[in-house]
């Protein structure tokens, strides 16, 4: 997240990482377009609420997302070229206690580009967030 310069996509199930919600609130404040994507109803905890209203209070797009029983998706894509996937919540668990793994695929656009059209089909369907404290 560190590395983006234009935009950057989340999508995500659980999502309570502090360090997460610093990289995506330092790369808005960089110009890079964030937007995030998460899951409804893994999202409901105070955690999670918390690091929602931190993200939407920067002005990042955010929304959830119910259609399905779980959107248990788990990705990143910055700039349209660089992709970071696996089993990895955005979460201090997975951080710290979890066995999780992740694979970056860095500069390949039609892997970014696959990624970006499932991530635009699942936006459309989401809600926005709207600061809640």
């Amino acid at each position: 997240m560190d590395s983006a310069q234009r935009s950057l996509r989340l999508a995500g199930y659980s999502f309570t990482s502090p360090a997460v919600v610093r990289a995506l609130v330092n790369a808005r404040k960089r110009g890079v377009d964030v937007k995030v994507l998460l899951d409804d109803r893994g999202n409901r905890g105070k955690a999670s609420i918390a690091a929602m209203n931190l993200i939407a209070g920067a002005d990042i797009p955010i929304r959830v997302i119910s259609s399905y029983a779980i959107h248990h998706d788990k990705y990143i894509v910055v700039d349209g070229r660089h992709t970071e996937t696996g089993s990895f919540n955005y979460s201090q668990a997975a951080a710290r206690s979890n066995s999780e793994n992740v694979l970056v695929v860095w500069n390949d656009e039609r892997v970014a580009s696959s990624y970006l059209a499932h991530w635009d089909s699942r936006w459309a369907q989401g809600v926005a967030v709207e600061v809640s404290f």
